[in-house]
Formats: C-alpha cells, sequence, structure tokens
C-alpha cells in the first residue's frame, strides 16, 4: 500500500518551484538545454571552471537542445547535455541520482566516445580539440574530501600534465554541507558562483540564490515555465516514479545481500565453534546442540 500511496502523491501532487526534483534529469536537460538556455548552462560550466581557476568561456552552442519528443524513459546511453564552446571544446553534462564507483567508467566511456567521435574520417590527430566531462552525482563516488574534484592525465612520478584534452570533473551533492558553508564568512566571488549552483541542486530557497548570483533569476523563469508545462510534466513525473521504483528495488537488492551474509557469517561461526568444540572431545550430539549444526555436518568437520 505504501508503494501505491507513493505513486499517487507523485502522479497527483502538484509541482511547484519549491518542492520540484532538481537532480531529476529530465529537468536538468530541460534546463541546460532548452532552445534559449545557453547562458544557463554557459554560467554553470563557468562556475565550475573558476572554482579550480580555469579559464572560462564566452558562450556555448548546445548540440543536443532539448526536445520532449524524444523518449527520455531509458536513456542509459544518452548524455544529458552536449556543448561546444568558442573554441571547439566539447562540455559534457551529465546528472545521476544513484550508482557506485562504476559511473566512473561510464563517464570516462563517455568521454572517450566524445572524444573519438569529434575526429571525422579522414581528419589529422591534429584537429581533435579537448573533451571536458562534468559529473553530477548525488551519491558518494570518490575518496576526495571536497565536493569538485577534477581529474586529468598526469604523469605518476613527476605529475608533469600529458594533454589538456582530459578532464573528468566529478561533483558529488551529498558531500556539501550548508552548516560548514554558513561558517565560512569570506568565500570570494568566484568559489562562491560554484557553491550557488551546488545550493540549487541541493533544494536552497530561489530567492536567496537571486541574491547570490543573478543568473537564478533566469533559472527562476525557466523553472515557472517547466512546472506549467503539462505534457513536459508528464514526462519529469514518469523520470519520478522510475527513479522511485528502481531505487527500491536496488534497496531491496542490498538487504537481501546483507541478510545472506549475516547467515554465511552465522554460519561460518558455527562450524569454528564446532571445530574446536570437537577437537576438545566433547559428544557430538552436545555440539549439535549447542552450535545448531546437524550431527551430519559435525562429523564431516
Amino acid at each position: 500500500m505504501k508503494d501505491l500511496d507513493k505513486l499517487k502523491q507523485i502522479l497527483n501532487e502538484p509541482v511547484t518551484i519549491e518542492n520540484l526534483n532538481r537532480i531529476n534529469d529530465y529537468f536538468v536537460h530541460y534546463l541546460f538545454s532548452h532552445v534559449g538556455n545557453e547562458n544557463i548552462a554557459l554560467n554553470f560550466i563557468n562556475a565550475v571552471f573558476k572554482d579550480l581557476n580555469f579559464e572560462t568561456f564566452q558562450k556555448i552552442e548546445i548540440l543536443n537542445p532539448f526536445n520532449i519528443s524524444e523518449n527520455y524513459g531509458e536513456k542509459e546511453s544518452i548524455v544529458d547535455i552536449k556543448a561546444t564552446t568558442e573554441a571547439g571544446i566539447t562540455v559534457l553534462i551529465e546528472i545521476q541520482s544513484r550508482g557506485n564507483e562504476d559511473f566512473i567508467k561510464r563517464a570516462l566511456y563517455y568521454w572517450a566516445y566524445n572524444y573519438s567521435s569529434s575526429l571525422n574520417r579522414g581528419s589529422f590527430y591534429d584537429e581533435l580539440k579537448p573533451t571536458v566531462s562534468i559529473n553530477i552525482t548525488n551519491f558518494i563516488l570518490t575518496d576526495e574530501d571536497k565536493v569538485h574534484s577534477c581529474y586529468i592525465l598526469k604523469e605518476l612520478n613527476n605529475n608533469k600534465i600529458l594533454t589538456d584534452h582530459c578532464q573528468l570533473h566529478f561533483v558529488e551533492l551529498p558531500k556539501f554541507n550548508f552548516n560548514d558553508i554558513n561558517k565560512i564568512e569570506n568565500i570570494d566571488n568566484i568559489h562562491r558562483e560554484f557553491i550557488s549552483w551546488v545550493k540549487f541542486f541541493k533544494g536552497e530557497d530561489m530567492s536567496i540564490l537571486m541574491k547570490e548570483n543573478t543568473i537564478f533569476e533566469e533559472v527562476e523563469k525557466k523553472c515557472r515555465t517547466f512546472v506549467n508545462d503539462s505534457p513536459v510534466m508528464d514526462k519529469y513525473k514518469k523520470r519520478e516514479v522510475d527513479t522511485y521504483f528502481f531505487n527500491k528495488s536496488m534497496e531491496l537488492d542490498i538487504k537481501k545481500a546483507k541478510e545472506e551474509g549475516i547467515k554465511e557469517g552465522i554460519k561460518e561461526n558455527q562450524i569454528l565453534v564446532a571445530k574446536n568444540l570437537k577437537k576438545s572431545g566433547l559428544d557430538i550430539k552436545f555440539i549439535s546442540e549447542n552450535t545448531g549444526l546437524s550431527i551430519e555436518e559435525i562429523e564431516k568437520l
């Protein structure tokens, strides 16, 4: 009955700017790649780059603009946002609400696929342009303490960068703590822009965000348009339903695995105790009664 109630809630509860799930990948694709939203995506990309003192961009072109007619029901092979800068650099943005360390392999695969596909047949390798992958995750992925980490190709001993063509950024939302940020009084504007975007994905009030970064005035308007578009909201809610039941299935699998692991551990402990008691010369029936193992199992030890 609980699942049915949750399903009814998702399908029937009005979606507002306040309760909008900002890490719903369908919403993120809309926000960053809908025609006319280029400035929003550019602001986010630049905020990520500024956080590491990297050179920023003046404009971008979205290569896979939002299209409501596309099927986002099963998007395991779709990169959420793909853009190119004025310098020809490809930027990929993906948001993932669930996963594990295997997501790193997926991110690397998509980076490699997009890097190699940028070279036309018959072209020379010097025509390849850098490809940047920005991955927003709602789960802990790396052992880094910071919310934002970036991986590039370096020589192991002297730390020399091999090439600037590969960047894998990971923005791990669970590592962000509102209280820790509020304790820091002097955060320069460069890093504050990135923090504002993290706060946005974490559900910060839009009125606060608009005071920190004027781009959120535009974001707020796009969010309002999104929640008032019935066809778009239908697909948004479908993603919410899919995510809920997928997560529930994963939780059951994990619970089952833990229970099986506990059972195996108990069994191993029973065998260890029985072996020691048998070595002591105690009666097999006594050992069986006190360990839970059968007489046949004990005789085989």
